[in-house]
């Protein structure tokens, strides 16, 4: 029986952040109620189709957005829907995106009875100048009160999203948010550099030149110093960007990385059924459309080549600690493995790519591509 995941994305925000380019509406309470009835269905209707999938669920990850502006009793009717109509692992990890500022130590409570065990906790900064900038809602006191209040309601696997690579943003103060983070002692933080992407606000500021990112330098001393001291705290890297104390990785991203099976529900959510990816359509509107006529709101679907399934584990495999499996050498040019000998170690029949070399990661995949 396969381990698989499901992914559940809220697309509900008080206020859209200038950065964000995933698929995101600001919170109406009109339209919340009508979404979760749409979810509803679009669940029986994907259970319909699920018996002949040899599957355990377990992980669960509740994305967006902010999903824990849901009303908990809404979060709690989701879970045990699928619950009713899924096959479930005895202890599954179950992970709610949260933001600071948002939510009660009341809700908290709610949250862990319903059983979510893992929480994702965008702090992002703890400079007020570089929220702002940022355009987030919140303050450094909201962060760590919320990571206080979470800990208090009984939480015991708490991950935390910091950003670097932020307008004026230097090392040191990079470096002294992420020693504030670990001095509160979470289980897990993700560390992702600011990027434009093109269509959001903050692009067309960095375009105009009303700000300006650090220069790749910087960017590139923020990653490997910051790398460098959460792995002295203890932290495992496990992949690129995240961290982990031992056992507290998310088994819901090593799902993705490991390419095993993972549902998919909400607009603009994607999903892997083992052979063919599939994702949904990115709009509220149309999304409620077609489930209110009882159909799958799938937008595409695309089968993966050999090629393509291969390029896929050498990526996923060189970007975590997971490494590539040697069988997947016969495809691979021995040149190139030999270019970045010195960065490489085998272990266990796979090939890994250093953690002091992760930062090179990108370059070197680009090189054992096949095809």
């Amino acid at each position: 029986m396969n381990s698989a995941g499901i992914y559940i994305h809220i697309p509900f925000c008080q206020y859209i952040c200038n950065y964000c380019d995933y698929f995101t509406t600001e919170k109406k309470a009109g339209n919340i109620p009508h979404f979760v009835i749409m979810l509803l269905r679009e669940i029986e209707l994907t259970a319909g189709n699920f018996d002949h999938h040899d599957w355990r669920i377990d992980s669960i990850y509740l994305g967006g957005g902010s999903p824990a502006l849901l009303l908990p009793k809404d979060l709690e009717i989701i879970l045990n829907k699928l619950r009713g109509h899924f096959p479930f692992s005895q202890f599954p990890e179950i992970t709610l995106e949260i933001n600071p500022g948002e939510n009660s130590f009341a809700d908290l409570k709610l949250f862990k009875e319903m059983g979510i065990n893992r929480l994702s906790i965008g702090f992002q900064s703890l400079n007020p100048k570089f929220l702002n900038i940022l355009t987030r809602t919140h303050n450094p006191d909201d962060c760590i009160a919320l990571y206080e209040n979470a800990r208090e309601a009984g939480i015991e696997n708490i991950s935390i999203d910091m950003l670097y690579n932020i307008p004026g943003q230097s090392v040191t103060q990079w470096l002294n948010d992420l020693k504030t983070v670990v001095e509160m002692q979470p289980d897990h933080i993700a560390m992702y550099s600011l990027t434009a992407e093109k269509g959001t606000p903050f692009y067309t500021d960095i375009q105009n030149g009303d700000l300006s990112l650090p220069d790749a330098a910087i960017e590139g001393k923020m990653y490997k110093q910051g790398s460098q001291y959460l792995r002295d705290c203890r932290f495992t890297q496990y992949e690129v960007s995240h961290f982990a104390k031992p056992g507290k990785e998310c088994r819901h991203n090593l799902h993705y990385w490991k390419r095993d099976p993972n549902l998919a529900f909400g607009p603009s959510a994607h999903g892997f059924d083992g052979e063919k990816r599939y994702w949904n359509v990115a709009s509220l509107e149309k999304y409620g459309e077609i489930l209110s006529q009882n159909n799958l709101p799938i937008q595409n679907t695309e089968i993966l080549s050999a090629e393509n399934i291969v390029n896929e584990i050498v990526m996923n495999g060189l970007r975590t600690n997971l490494g590539v499996p040697t069988s997947c050498f016969d495809n691979i040019d021995d040149i190139s493995i030999q270019k970045w000998e010195s960065y490489l170690e085998i272990e266990n029949g796979s090939l890994l790519l250093k953690p002091e070399y992760f930062h090179l990661a990108d370059e070197i995949t680009a090189d054992l591509m096949v095809g």
